[in-house]
């Protein structure tokens, strides 16, 4: 007997090794492509994402007035509170369960069904209530107990283990009757392997190697979405540094409006200058005031802004407080290169790896679907045992002893007729893998056209920069000489209005072009996708 089993368990690891291994067939036809699929065990997945480990600034509150805020202060309450992050930090807890989902493809099952039956019914048969009475009633008694474990295994074999118990008893006993009541019971061990359709361990886990991609990409999609953060908390923490900066010009040009109304009319008084100085220089300080006014409302905007992103502005306690940046825009000239640009993004970018996700879950699908091109051959292989007896126990034991016992072994062969559903399952998803490859593409091309701009912009700052710090001096210089003239009645207080105004837009337009710069060399930063690594921020599997 365990010869037997020897011999049966001994076939079964041969197949499931046959399974496993690497074969040489050509490819040929559909079928023989097909075939070699089965063989292949895992998929080949080289696409990873990368991240340096980074440290938590906490932010401080000198008063509940005002919140003095660094630039990576803004970054970590962005990054801690943003809902676009909250909800992306969601998605791979998700993609989590979608891959226990694909594994409890093999998980067991246990399946138990017990069924009573008492039947009685009119019996025209001699042998089983005689011949003095003639019909006569019979009456039966049936109690059933069936249980079963079945196992899938990865290389598309079932394993199943039966249990099968019935007492049956009848009235009238027949002659021919040994016992009565009599009870059976049953043992069944066999294994069902598919050898073509549905056959092989990479067929049979791709659900999970699909999962697993969908799941870095998730966590790729994090990272794009904490890039777009970091992004845009640093655009409105520097656009609010250049909205105080411009405040701060504009009352500075008040306060030259209003020195140059003090004096006119302290002239005005003395004779000495035309009263209509006076209405000019009070028109010009009006005029100033109104710049003022702006620049203020335009600070609560640009707070506004950098509360949202930060997810504050529905804070009871910090809604309404002021923000006082910390960090001041500098000019560093970055020598940046478009070739060596689009190099480094094309290596950094997420929306890159998570192009390549896409690529390789759908080459997964086109080989499931040509794994179902294949007719259906299954091998069938198993032990049976066998007890009978006058009760339940004995049975039991009977079956256990393993008297009586029988193998057996079998072949199913399914061919589908014309097959359609599959070749056109196998053509779509051939023209979906084709699809993916051109959007990666398309993806690629948007991330070239990116850095160029990018790197056009900072070079644009750059020398912008150095344009309007020219022009701030020209505009001082002239002011000056305005002043002088003015002084020396050459000149009027229009002109030193003007030349005022000048030096404002002069002096707006150098602090803006700082500002500007270190916005674009943020910006460039996030399109080249090294932004996240540069501020020491780190994504792992749970979250930043």
């Amino acid at each position: 007997m365990f010869c037997k089993l020897k011999y049966i368990l001994t076939t079964i690891l041969i197949l499931n090794i046959t399974l496993c291994a690497k074969t040489d067939i050509e490819a040929g036809n559909a079928y023989v492509e097909a075939l070699r699929e089965i063989l292949d065990v895992t998929p080949s997945d080289k696409i990873e994402a990368i991240e340096e480990k980074g440290s938590d600034v906490a932010f401080s509150m000198k008063d509940t007035k005002f919140l003095n805020l660094t630039l990576k202060d803004s970054i970590i309450m962005a990054l801690q509170n943003n809902y676009d992050i909250r909800i992306a930090k969601i998605d791979p807890l998700i993609k989590e369960k979608d891959i226990t989902v694909a594994k409890s493809e093999f998980d067991p099952t246990l399946n138990i069904v017990g069924e009573t039956e008492d039947s009685e019914e009119a019996s025209n048969s001699g042998v089983l209530v005689g011949t003095d009475g003639g019909l006569a009633d019979f009456r039966s008694d049936r109690n059933t107990l069936n249980a079963s474990i079945e196992k899938p295994l990865e290389t598309g074999a079932t394993f199943e283990l039966e249990f099968n118990l019935e007492r049956k008893f009848v009235d009238p006993v027949s002659a021919f009757t040994l016992e009565n009541p009599l009870a059976e019971s049953e043992i069944v061990a066999k294994v069902t392997q598919p050898l073509l359709k549905n056959a092989g361990i990479f067929y049979n886990r791709s659900d999970i190697y699909i999962a697993r991609n969908d799941k870095k990409r998730s966590l790729l999609e994090l990272r794009e979405t904490a890039i777009d953060v970091v992004n845009s908390t640093q655009t409105a923490y520097w656009e609010l540094v250049k909205a105080i900066e411009e405040l701060r010009v504009r009352r500075k040009s008040l306060e030259r409006a209003e020195d140059l109304l003090k004096k006119n009319r302290i002239q005005v008084d003395v004779g000495t200058l035309a009263p209509i100085e006076l209405l000019v220089a009070e028109e010009g300080v009006a005029s100033q005031l109104e710049g003022v006014v702006v620049a203020e409302n335009d600070i609560k905007d640009r707070e506004d802004e950098l509360m949202q992103v930060m997810n504050l502005s529905n804070n009871p306690i910090l809604s309404d407080v002021s923000i006082v940046p910390l960090d001041s825009a500098s000019f560093q000239v970055r020598d940046v290169s478009i070739k060596e640009s689009i190099k480094i993004a094309l290596e950094n970018r997420p929306e890159v790896f998570e192009q390549g996700l896409d690529i390789a879950n759908a080459r997964i699908k086109v080989k499931q679907e040509k794994n179902q091109l294949l007719p259906k051959l299954d091998f069938e292989a198993g032990i049976r045992y066998q007890g009978l007896a006058g009760n339940k126990g004995n049975a039991i034991d009977r079956a256990f002893s393993q008297d009586f016992q029988s193998e057996f072994f079998g072949l199913t062969l399914e061919v589908p007729l014309g097959n359609r559903e599959a070749k056109s399952n196998y053509s779509k998803a051939k023209l979906e893998e084709k699809q993916t490859v051109f959007n990666t593409r398309k993806v690629e091309q948007e991330i070239v056209v990116e850095v160029r701009k990018a790197v056009r912009q900072i070079r644009t700052n750059a020398e912008r920069i150095k344009a309007s710090k020219k022009a701030k001096e020209l505009s001082q210089e002239r002011l000056k000489a305005e002043e002088k003239k003015f002084k020396v009645g050459r000149s009027t207080s229009l002109e030193v209005i003007r030349a005022q105004a000048d030096l404002a837009v002069s002096e707006g337009r150098a602090t803006n072009a700082i500002v500007d710069y270190q916005i674009s060399s943020g910006n460039l930063d996030a399109v080249l996708g090294t932004i996240l690594e540069n501020n020491n921020i780190l994504i792992e599997d749970t979250g930043i």
